[in-house]
Protein backbone atom coordinates (compact mmCIF):
# COMPACT_ATOMS: atom_id res chain seq x y z
CA UNK A 1 0.00 0.00 0.00
CA UNK A 2 1.41 3.39 -1.02
CA UNK A 3 2.01 5.89 1.78
CA UNK A 4 0.16 9.22 1.77
CA UNK A 5 2.55 12.11 1.05
CA UNK A 6 3.05 14.57 3.90
CA UNK A 7 3.15 18.14 2.57
CA UNK A 8 4.63 21.15 4.36
CA UNK A 9 3.33 24.64 3.51
CA UNK A 10 5.53 27.74 3.56
CA UNK A 11 3.29 30.79 2.98
CA UNK A 12 3.35 34.17 4.75
CA UNK A 13 -0.34 34.92 4.16
CA UNK A 14 -2.40 33.12 6.78
CA UNK A 15 -5.62 33.00 4.77
CA UNK A 16 -3.82 31.55 1.74
CA UNK A 17 -1.95 28.93 3.80
CA UNK A 18 -5.26 27.94 5.43
CA UNK A 19 -6.92 27.52 2.05
CA UNK A 20 -4.02 25.40 0.80
CA UNK A 21 -4.19 23.24 3.92
CA UNK A 22 -7.93 22.63 3.39
CA UNK A 23 -7.38 21.72 -0.26
CA UNK A 24 -4.59 19.29 0.64
CA UNK A 25 -6.69 17.56 3.28
CA UNK A 26 -9.61 17.39 0.85
CA UNK A 27 -7.34 15.71 -1.68
CA UNK A 28 -6.27 13.13 0.89
CA UNK A 29 -2.80 14.44 1.70
CA UNK A 30 -1.30 14.87 5.16
CA UNK A 31 -0.29 18.40 6.17
CA UNK A 32 3.04 18.10 7.98
CA UNK A 33 3.08 21.74 9.08
CA UNK A 34 2.82 25.40 8.14
CA UNK A 35 5.38 28.20 8.38
CA UNK A 36 5.16 31.87 7.43
CA UNK A 37 8.90 32.53 7.07
CA UNK A 38 11.97 30.76 5.78
CA UNK A 39 13.63 30.73 9.18
CA UNK A 40 10.62 29.10 10.86
CA UNK A 41 10.23 26.67 7.97
CA UNK A 42 13.79 25.38 8.34
CA UNK A 43 13.27 24.73 12.08
CA UNK A 44 9.99 22.85 11.59
CA UNK A 45 11.13 20.90 8.53
CA UNK A 46 14.08 19.56 10.48
CA UNK A 47 11.66 17.99 12.94
CA UNK A 48 8.81 16.94 10.63
CA UNK A 49 10.80 15.68 7.61
CA UNK A 50 7.90 16.05 5.11
CA UNK A 51 7.74 14.34 1.71
CA UNK A 52 7.14 17.60 -0.18
CA UNK A 53 7.20 21.36 0.41
CA UNK A 54 4.93 23.99 -1.15
CA UNK A 55 7.04 27.15 -1.04
CA UNK A 56 5.83 30.68 -1.72
CA UNK A 57 8.65 32.54 -3.46
CA UNK A 58 7.83 35.85 -1.72
CA UNK A 59 8.14 35.48 2.05
CA UNK A 60 8.29 37.84 4.96
CA UNK A 61 11.58 37.80 6.82
CA UNK A 62 15.28 37.85 5.91
CA UNK A 63 15.05 34.96 3.45
CA UNK A 64 12.75 34.63 0.49
CA UNK A 65 11.44 31.29 -0.77
CA UNK A 66 14.31 30.78 -3.19
CA UNK A 67 16.99 31.14 -0.51
CA UNK A 68 15.00 28.86 1.82
CA UNK A 69 14.59 26.24 -0.92
CA UNK A 70 18.34 26.26 -1.58
CA UNK A 71 19.06 25.46 2.09
CA UNK A 72 16.40 22.73 2.09
CA UNK A 73 17.94 21.17 -1.01
CA UNK A 74 21.40 21.27 0.56
CA UNK A 75 20.46 19.94 3.99
CA UNK A 76 17.41 17.73 3.49
CA UNK A 77 17.00 16.90 -0.24
CA UNK A 78 13.21 17.33 0.05
CA UNK A 79 11.39 18.23 -3.20
CA UNK A 80 10.07 21.81 -3.41
CA UNK A 81 7.25 23.23 -5.55
CA UNK A 82 7.26 27.00 -5.82
CA UNK A 83 4.09 29.07 -5.43
CA UNK A 84 4.05 32.55 -6.94
CA UNK A 85 1.53 35.20 -7.99
CA UNK A 86 3.70 36.12 -10.95
CA UNK A 87 6.72 34.63 -12.68
CA UNK A 88 9.15 37.01 -14.37
CA UNK A 89 12.26 35.64 -16.10
CA UNK A 90 14.74 36.97 -13.55
CA UNK A 91 12.86 35.33 -10.71
CA UNK A 92 12.59 32.02 -12.52
CA UNK A 93 16.29 32.07 -13.37
CA UNK A 94 17.09 32.41 -9.66
CA UNK A 95 14.64 29.68 -8.75
CA UNK A 96 16.05 27.21 -11.30
CA UNK A 97 19.32 27.01 -9.39
CA UNK A 98 17.55 25.34 -6.45
CA UNK A 99 16.31 22.46 -8.63
CA UNK A 100 12.57 22.90 -8.01
CA UNK A 101 10.11 20.12 -8.84
CA UNK A 102 7.53 22.50 -10.29
CA UNK A 103 5.88 25.95 -10.28
CA UNK A 104 2.28 26.81 -9.51
CA UNK A 105 0.94 30.22 -10.45
CA UNK A 106 -1.60 31.70 -8.02
CA UNK A 107 -4.53 31.44 -8.06
CA UNK A 108 -4.72 27.71 -8.77
CA UNK A 109 -7.35 25.00 -8.60
CA UNK A 110 -7.34 21.60 -6.91
CA UNK A 111 -6.55 19.70 -10.10
CA UNK A 112 -3.48 21.84 -10.81
CA UNK A 113 -2.20 21.40 -7.25
CA UNK A 114 -2.79 17.65 -7.20
CA UNK A 115 -1.12 17.15 -10.58
CA UNK A 116 1.94 19.14 -9.49
CA UNK A 117 2.25 17.22 -6.20
CA UNK A 118 1.85 13.76 -7.76
CA UNK A 119 4.38 14.58 -10.47
CA UNK A 120 6.90 15.92 -7.96
CA UNK A 121 6.52 12.95 -5.58
CA UNK A 122 6.91 10.46 -8.43
CA UNK A 123 9.92 12.27 -9.89
CA UNK A 124 11.60 12.50 -6.50
CA UNK A 125 11.00 8.79 -5.86
CA UNK A 126 12.53 7.83 -9.20
CA UNK A 127 15.53 10.07 -8.58
CA UNK A 128 16.03 8.50 -5.15
CA UNK A 129 15.96 5.01 -6.66
CA UNK A 130 18.45 6.11 -9.29
CA UNK A 131 20.77 7.58 -6.64
CA UNK A 132 20.56 4.39 -4.59
CA UNK A 133 21.26 2.31 -7.68
CA UNK A 134 24.22 4.50 -8.61
CA UNK A 135 25.55 4.33 -5.05
CA UNK A 136 25.29 0.54 -5.07
CA UNK A 137 27.02 0.35 -8.45
CA UNK A 138 29.77 2.66 -7.22
CA UNK A 139 30.34 0.46 -4.15
CA UNK A 140 30.57 -2.60 -6.40
CA UNK A 141 33.04 -1.10 -8.90
CA UNK A 142 35.19 0.32 -6.10
CA UNK A 143 35.22 -2.98 -4.17
CA UNK A 144 37.32 -4.72 -6.82
CA UNK A 145 41.06 -4.33 -7.36
CA UNK A 146 40.49 -4.53 -11.11
CA UNK A 147 40.77 -1.23 -12.94
CA UNK A 148 37.35 -0.32 -14.37
CA UNK A 149 36.36 2.69 -16.43
CA UNK A 150 33.89 3.94 -19.02
CA UNK A 151 35.45 5.98 -21.78
CA UNK A 152 34.06 7.97 -24.71
CA UNK A 153 35.22 7.26 -28.23
CA UNK A 154 37.27 10.47 -28.11
CA UNK A 155 39.25 9.15 -25.16
CA UNK A 156 37.57 11.10 -22.36
CA UNK A 157 36.83 9.29 -19.09
CA UNK A 158 33.15 9.20 -18.10
CA UNK A 159 33.41 6.96 -15.02
CA UNK A 160 36.55 5.76 -13.23
CA UNK A 161 36.82 3.41 -10.24
CA UNK A 162 39.19 3.79 -7.28
CA UNK A 163 41.59 1.08 -8.45
CA UNK A 164 42.47 2.96 -11.63
CA UNK A 165 42.58 6.28 -9.79
CA UNK A 166 45.04 4.84 -7.26
CA UNK A 167 47.30 3.58 -10.04
CA UNK A 168 47.17 7.06 -11.56
CA UNK A 169 47.83 8.78 -8.22
CA UNK A 170 44.57 10.71 -8.39
CA UNK A 171 40.93 10.50 -7.32
CA UNK A 172 38.06 9.29 -9.54
CA UNK A 173 36.60 12.80 -9.64
CA UNK A 174 39.93 14.23 -10.78
CA UNK A 175 40.10 11.75 -13.68
CA UNK A 176 36.49 12.04 -14.86
CA UNK A 177 36.38 14.21 -17.99
CA UNK A 178 40.14 14.01 -18.59
CA UNK A 179 41.84 12.26 -21.48
CA UNK A 180 42.89 8.64 -21.07
CA UNK A 181 45.92 9.39 -23.21
CA UNK A 182 47.37 11.38 -20.30
CA UNK A 183 47.60 8.06 -18.43
CA UNK A 184 49.14 6.41 -21.50
CA UNK A 185 51.89 9.03 -21.40
CA UNK A 186 52.42 8.28 -17.69
CA UNK A 187 52.67 4.54 -18.29
CA UNK A 188 49.47 3.71 -16.37
CA UNK A 189 47.66 2.48 -19.52
CA UNK A 190 48.75 1.24 -22.92
CA UNK A 191 47.21 2.71 -26.10
CA UNK A 192 45.10 -0.44 -26.56
CA UNK A 193 43.83 -0.20 -22.98
CA UNK A 194 42.78 3.37 -23.76
CA UNK A 195 40.92 2.09 -26.86
CA UNK A 196 43.23 4.05 -29.16
CA UNK A 197 42.15 3.43 -32.78
CA UNK A 198 40.20 0.40 -31.61
CA UNK A 199 38.53 -1.54 -34.43
CA UNK A 200 35.49 -3.08 -32.75
CA UNK A 201 33.99 -4.51 -35.99
CA UNK A 202 30.61 -4.98 -34.32
CA UNK A 203 32.06 -7.14 -31.53
CA UNK A 204 30.27 -7.17 -28.18
CA UNK A 205 33.42 -8.08 -26.28
CA UNK A 206 37.14 -7.87 -27.01
CA UNK A 207 39.72 -9.57 -24.79
CA UNK A 208 43.50 -9.58 -24.89
CA UNK A 209 46.56 -9.73 -22.65
CA UNK A 210 48.90 -6.76 -22.43
CA UNK A 211 52.42 -6.58 -21.01
CA UNK A 212 53.79 -3.44 -19.39
CA UNK A 213 56.95 -2.74 -17.43
CA UNK A 214 55.03 -3.30 -14.18
CA UNK A 215 53.54 -6.64 -15.20
CA UNK A 216 50.93 -8.50 -17.24
CA UNK A 217 47.28 -7.50 -17.54
CA UNK A 218 44.13 -9.17 -18.82
CA UNK A 219 42.02 -6.57 -20.66
CA UNK A 220 38.33 -6.80 -21.58
CA UNK A 221 36.63 -4.07 -23.62
CA UNK A 222 32.87 -3.93 -24.26
CA UNK A 223 31.89 -1.38 -26.94
CA UNK A 224 28.65 0.58 -26.50
CA UNK A 225 27.09 1.25 -29.90
CA UNK A 226 24.74 4.04 -30.96
CA UNK A 227 21.74 3.59 -33.26
CA UNK A 228 24.03 3.78 -36.27
CA UNK A 229 26.07 0.81 -34.96
CA UNK A 230 29.05 3.06 -34.28
CA UNK A 231 30.85 2.59 -30.93
CA UNK A 232 30.50 5.81 -28.94
CA UNK A 233 31.68 4.47 -25.58
CA UNK A 234 33.82 1.63 -24.26
CA UNK A 235 33.48 -0.17 -20.91
CA UNK A 236 36.96 -1.39 -19.94
CA UNK A 237 38.05 -3.91 -17.31
CA UNK A 238 41.76 -4.44 -16.58
CA UNK A 239 42.96 -7.19 -14.23
CA UNK A 240 46.59 -7.73 -13.27
CA UNK A 241 47.68 -11.32 -14.02
CA UNK A 242 51.43 -11.06 -13.41
CA UNK A 243 51.46 -13.81 -10.77
CA UNK A 244 49.38 -16.07 -12.98
CA UNK A 245 51.72 -15.56 -15.93
CA UNK A 246 54.75 -16.31 -13.74
CA UNK A 247 53.06 -19.44 -12.43
CA UNK A 248 52.21 -20.54 -15.99
CA UNK A 249 55.79 -20.00 -17.07
CA UNK A 250 57.10 -21.90 -14.04
CA UNK A 251 54.64 -24.71 -14.71
CA UNK A 252 55.67 -24.85 -18.33
CA UNK A 253 59.35 -25.04 -17.39
CA UNK A 254 58.71 -27.68 -14.72
CA UNK A 255 56.53 -29.74 -17.05
CA UNK A 256 59.24 -29.62 -19.71
CA UNK A 257 61.85 -30.64 -17.15
CA UNK A 258 59.72 -33.52 -15.90
CA UNK A 259 59.01 -34.68 -19.46
CA UNK A 260 62.73 -34.70 -20.22
CA UNK A 261 63.45 -36.58 -17.00
CA UNK A 262 60.88 -39.24 -17.86
CA UNK A 263 61.99 -39.71 -21.44
CA UNK A 264 65.74 -39.65 -20.84
CA UNK A 265 66.10 -41.35 -17.47
CA UNK A 266 67.55 -44.88 -17.26
CA UNK A 267 65.38 -45.51 -14.21
CA UNK A 268 61.72 -46.49 -14.26
CA UNK A 269 59.34 -43.50 -13.94
CA UNK A 270 55.57 -43.89 -14.23
CA UNK A 271 52.90 -41.21 -13.78
CA UNK A 272 49.45 -42.59 -12.87
CA UNK A 273 45.96 -41.15 -12.73
CA UNK A 274 43.85 -41.68 -9.55
CA UNK A 275 42.13 -44.68 -11.17
CA UNK A 276 45.47 -46.38 -11.88
CA UNK A 277 45.52 -45.69 -15.63
CA UNK A 278 48.74 -44.46 -17.20
CA UNK A 279 49.28 -40.73 -17.60
CA UNK A 280 52.87 -41.02 -18.79
CA UNK A 281 55.67 -43.54 -18.52
CA UNK A 282 59.40 -43.51 -19.22
CA UNK A 283 60.83 -45.48 -22.16
CA UNK A 284 62.77 -47.55 -19.61
CA UNK A 285 59.50 -48.83 -18.08
CA UNK A 286 58.20 -50.07 -21.45
CA UNK A 287 61.60 -51.58 -22.18
CA UNK A 288 61.61 -53.37 -18.80
CA UNK A 289 58.24 -54.92 -19.63
CA UNK A 290 59.41 -55.93 -23.11
CA UNK A 291 57.27 -53.46 -25.09
CA UNK A 292 58.45 -51.47 -28.05
CA UNK A 293 58.38 -47.68 -27.77
CA UNK A 294 55.47 -47.42 -30.24
CA UNK A 295 53.66 -50.42 -28.78
CA UNK A 296 50.79 -49.45 -26.45
CA UNK A 297 50.64 -50.70 -22.87
CA UNK A 298 47.50 -52.16 -21.33
CA UNK A 299 45.24 -49.35 -20.01
CA UNK A 300 45.93 -49.81 -16.28
CA UNK A 301 49.11 -50.09 -14.25
CA UNK A 302 47.49 -53.02 -12.40
CA UNK A 303 46.91 -54.90 -15.68
CA UNK A 304 50.69 -55.51 -15.85
CA UNK A 305 51.17 -56.78 -12.29
CA UNK A 306 51.84 -60.38 -11.38
CA UNK A 307 48.67 -61.83 -9.87
CA UNK A 308 50.45 -62.56 -6.59
CA UNK A 309 51.31 -58.85 -6.10
CA UNK A 310 48.05 -57.41 -7.42
CA UNK A 311 46.18 -57.19 -4.09
CA UNK A 312 49.19 -55.78 -2.18
CA UNK A 313 49.80 -53.16 -4.88
CA UNK A 314 46.12 -52.15 -4.70
CA UNK A 315 46.34 -51.64 -0.93
CA UNK A 316 49.51 -49.53 -1.13
CA UNK A 317 48.11 -47.49 -4.01
CA UNK A 318 44.82 -46.84 -2.16
CA UNK A 319 46.66 -45.73 0.98
CA UNK A 320 48.94 -43.38 -0.92
CA UNK A 321 46.04 -42.04 -2.98
CA UNK A 322 44.11 -40.64 0.02
CA UNK A 323 47.19 -38.96 1.54
CA UNK A 324 48.66 -36.20 -0.69
CA UNK A 325 52.41 -36.02 -0.19
CA UNK A 326 52.73 -39.63 1.09
CA UNK A 327 55.55 -41.82 -0.22
CA UNK A 328 55.69 -45.60 0.25
CA UNK A 329 58.46 -48.04 -0.72
CA UNK A 330 57.32 -50.87 -3.01
CA UNK A 331 58.77 -53.91 -4.75
CA UNK A 332 56.45 -55.42 -7.31
CA UNK A 333 56.58 -58.18 -9.90
CA UNK A 334 55.32 -57.41 -13.39
CA UNK A 335 54.36 -59.68 -16.25
CA UNK A 336 56.37 -58.89 -19.35
CA UNK A 337 54.97 -58.92 -22.87
CA UNK A 338 56.48 -62.37 -23.52
CA UNK A 339 54.91 -63.88 -20.36
CA UNK A 340 58.05 -63.77 -18.22
CA UNK A 341 58.40 -61.63 -15.09
CA UNK A 342 60.52 -58.74 -13.90
CA UNK A 343 60.78 -57.05 -10.52
CA UNK A 344 60.72 -53.26 -9.99
CA UNK A 345 61.73 -51.70 -6.69
CA UNK A 346 61.09 -48.06 -5.88
CA UNK A 347 58.96 -45.37 -4.23
CA UNK A 348 55.27 -44.70 -4.87
CA UNK A 349 54.60 -40.94 -4.35
CA UNK A 350 51.32 -39.03 -4.18
CA UNK A 351 52.17 -35.76 -5.94
CA UNK A 352 48.55 -34.87 -6.70
CA UNK A 353 48.84 -31.60 -4.74
CA UNK A 354 51.87 -30.51 -6.77
CA UNK A 355 50.51 -28.09 -9.42
CA UNK A 356 53.32 -29.02 -11.80
CA UNK A 357 52.71 -32.79 -11.62
CA UNK A 358 49.33 -33.59 -10.06
CA UNK A 359 49.73 -37.39 -10.37
CA UNK A 360 50.71 -40.56 -8.51
CA UNK A 361 54.35 -41.25 -9.43
CA UNK A 362 56.35 -44.49 -9.25
CA UNK A 363 60.09 -43.91 -9.36
CA UNK A 364 62.29 -47.02 -9.21
CA UNK A 365 64.59 -49.42 -10.94
CA UNK A 366 64.59 -52.98 -12.27
CA UNK A 367 66.08 -55.53 -9.88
Amino acid sequence: MESIPAVFIVEDEGIVSGDIRDILIGLGYTVAGIASSGETALEKIRDTQPDLILMDIHLAGKMDGIETAELIRRDYAIPVIFLTAYADKELLDRAKVTGPYGYIIKPFDERTLQSAIETAVYKHGMERQLRESEATTRLMVDATRDMLFLIRADGRFLVVNKALAEHAGASPDMLNGTSAYDLVAKGVLTPRMACWQLDARGEKRLSFEEQMTRGWFDVTICPVYNKSAIPEKFAVSIREITMRKLAEETMKNNAEYFRTMIEETAEVVVMLNPDGTFSRESPSFKKALGYGQEEPLKPSFFDHLNLADWQRAKQVFSEVLIHPGMAKPVQLKFEKADGSSCSIKGILNNLSDNPFIGKIVLNGWVT
